[in-house]
C-alpha cells in the first residue's frame, strides 16, 4: 500500500549550484518504488551529473590512493610483483566502475536526507553535514570492498596471475602477506578508514562544482551579434 506521507527531495541545485534561494525541495511519496522518481529528479540538472562523475573520479583514484596505502602499506597487506602505482591504479579503476552506480544513488538519497525549505539566511544546504552524511553512507556500502578485492583480482585469483605475468618484472617483487582477520574486524577497519575519506573528498567535489557554478554564472550568454561570422 502506498504511503500518504511525502518526502522532501533536495535539488542538486541546492547543494551544487551558485544560488539556492529558488532550489526548493520536491515532494514525493514515502515508498521506496519513489526511488526512480528521486533519482531522475535529482540529475534533471546538469550539476548533479557533473557531480556525479566528479565524485566518482575522486573516491576511484584519490579515495583509492589513500584507501590503497591503508591496506597495503599500514596494515602491510602488500602487492603482487608489480609497480605499486599499477597496482594502485588497477585497483582504483575497478573501485571507479564499481561504485559508479552506487555514487549515483547516494548523491541524491543524501540531498533527499538533507532537503529543508530555503531561506534568506541560508542560501544553501549545509557543506559540512551534506559530506559528512555522504561520506558516512558510502563508507558503510563499500565496508565489503576489500572482500570484493580479494575475490575478484586479490592475490591467488586469475585475473592477478594475469596481472603479474604481463606487467610482473625482476625490478618488482611481492611483498607484505595475506590476513585472515575475521571478515567484521576487516569491514570495520575499511568503514573507519573510508568515512573521513569519502568526507573529505565529498567536500572537494562540492567546492569545486560550487566555483565552476559561479564561474558559470558570471558568464554573460553569448548572442549572435557576438560571433563574427562569414
Amino acid at each position: 500500500m502506498k504511503s500518504s506521507l511525502p518526502i522532501s527531495v533536495g535539488r542538486a541545485r541546492s547543494i551544487f549550484g551558485a544560488e539556492a534561494l529558488d532550489a526548493r525541495p520536491i515532494s514525493f511519496d514515502h515508498h521506496v518504488r519513489s526511488l526512480p522518481a528521486v533519482v531522475r529528479a535529482f540529475y534533471a540538472e546538469r550539476s548533479a551529473r557533473l557531480a556525479l562523475l566528479l565524485y566518482t573520479l575522486l573516491i576511484g583514484y584519490g579515495g583509492g590512493a589513500v584507501l590503497f596505502w591503508f591496506h597495503s602499506v599500514y596494515l602491510n597487506e602488500g602487492g603482487p610483483a608489480i609497480s605499486p602505482w599499477l597496482h594502485w591504479f588497477i585497483d582504483s579503476s575497478a573501485g571507479f566502475v564499481g561504485l559508479f552506480p552506487v555514487v549515483a544513488v547516494v548523491l541524491p538519497v543524501t540531498a533527499m536526507l538533507m532537503a529543508r525549505p530555503p531561506s534568506p539566511a541560508r542560501r544553501r544546504a549545509p557543506l559540512l553535514p551534506y559530506a559528512m552524511v555522504s561520506g558516512t553512507i558510502m563508507a558503510v556500502v563499500t565496508a565489503p570492498a576489500p572482500l570484493l578485492h580479494d575475490t575478484l583480482i586479490g592475490r591467488g585469483t586469475w585475473a592477478a596471475a594475469q596481472i603479474t605475468r604481463r606487467w610482473g618484472g625482476h625490478a618488482h617483487h611481492a611483498f607484505g602477506q595475506s590476513r585472515n582477520a575475521p571478515v567484521v574486524l576487516r569491514m570495520g577497519e575499511q568503514a573507519a578508514a573510508a568515512t573521513p575519506t569519502y568526507t573529505v573528498v565529498v567536500l572537494v567535489a562540492v567546492l569545486v562544482i560550487r566555483a565552476l557554478a559561479r564561474l558559470t554564472a558570471r558568464r554573460p550568454p553569448l548572442r549572435w551579434g557576438d560571433v563574427d561570422h562569414p
